[in-house]
């Protein structure tokens, strides 16, 4: 009987329906997962206007497990949420780096997501959940990067299978979910918020009044300028942009 409940509450109608009443709301769920899965953000890349991105993470595994058969594999999308590069890397160190520019991604010059996940060559013997939150270095023209860590758990795949599955961000009937970032924006020569939609529906937000849909899995970068104070309503239970500030030469990125 209480295994029963327990399905019944977690139902994602459910949660939507909670979230949509505001009763005992739920941002992300992990109730889905099955054990032995490697979790992924659904991090961001930028090679427009210049950009680089470098992508910093550590062999969890053989860190932590002691396990020699590990690898990892990271799925390039564009911001239309279209696959356009899959790397797979065996030889590890414990700390290793990957540069993303447009020369890795055949000259594209834009932006979009990616996810990262740890896999073995091999059924691990133990039940083993990992999210490794990574670091992300943000730069142009060769200056130091602005680094920022893993936003929010997206995505998954188990260690046996080869799916990518999602619905760890949950959402709302309704459009009343309320997000605000507080920053003095308006010192800055230039703002931008770097959304990616965690969901597997379209997501409908509101910017202070501006109004902009993200489909699934797709990203968006939405230019902000004058603002003292940012708000964002929308469907989506977790929606949380990464900023890029600029002032002059330099450039600071972080999650709000």
């Amino acid at each position: 009987m209480k295994s029963l409940l327990k399905k019944i509450i977690s139902n994602d109608f459910v949660f939507s329906l909670r979230n949509t009443l505001k009763f005992r709301p739920v941002d992300t769920s992990l109730n889905s997962l099955k054990k032995s899965s490697s979790i992924s953000d659904a991090f961001c890349w930028r090679t427009d206007n210049g950009y680089k991105t470098l992508f910093i993470f550590s062999d969890l595994l053989k860190l932590f497990y002691d396990l020699d058969d590990s690898y990892v594999e990271l799925l390039i999308y564009t911001k239309d949420n279209k696959l356009i590069k899959t790397i797979k890397l065996n030889s590890l160190n414990f700390s290793n780096k990957i540069l993303i520019d447009k020369k890795l991604l055949n000259d594209i010059e834009d932006y979009g997501t990616f996810y990262f996940f740890h896999r073995l060559k091999n059924k691990p013997k133990e039940e083993i959940l990992i999210s490794n939150r990574c670091y992300l270095g943000f730069y142009k023209d060769d200056n130091l990067p602005s680094f920022v860590h893993g936003n929010v758990n997206v995505a998954y795949k188990e260690f046996v299978e080869n799916e990518v599955k999602r619905n760890i961000v949950k959402s709302s009937i309704l459009k009343n979910q309320i997000y605000e970032i507080q920053n003095l924006f308006e010192k800055n020569e230039k703002n931008e918020l770097f959304f990616i939609n965690p969901l597997s529906k379209k997501i409908k937000l509101s910017l202070n009044n501006n109004f902009y849909t993200i489909d699934s899995g797709c990203s968006k970068i939405i230019d902000i300028k004058n603002q003292t104070h940012v708000k964002i309503i929308s469907n989506c239970s977790f929606l949380r942009p990464i900023i890029f500030n600029y002032n002059k030469n330099y450039i600071d990125v972080y999650h709000s």
